[in-house]
């Protein structure tokens, strides 16, 4: 199999490839699973005052925090292409 781009290194394919499967952890596979499993809707009355409380099978900070940490790796690969670029024009060794 060939890399999407002939300047592509390990490097690149390991940054794409972990910050991507970050973004579809927290968004597809931890979304589907939600709803597979469904999340379970309680009533509670307090001080005279019913409530609705959800409880999900994952934390929403923790799949927030898993695709923040996707487009940060995603984020840091772009911000290395740039530089690399701008050193390579410069008559540097990228």
């Amino acid at each position: 199999m060939s890399p999407p781009h002939p300047d592509y290194g390990w490097l690149d394919e390991a940054a794409l490839a972990t910050g991507l499967a970050l973004v579809l952890l927290g968004l597809v596979v931890m979304g589907f699973f939600e709803t597979l499993v469904g999340s379970a809707h309680v009533t509670e009355s307090v001080g005279g005052v019913d409530i609705v409380v959800v409880h999900t099978s994952f934390s929403p900070r923790l799949r927030a925090y898993t695709i923040a940490l996707g487009f940060l790796v995603l984020l840091a690969w772009g911000l290395s292409r740039v530089c690399r670029s701008i050193i390579a024009s410069r008559g540097g060794d990228p």
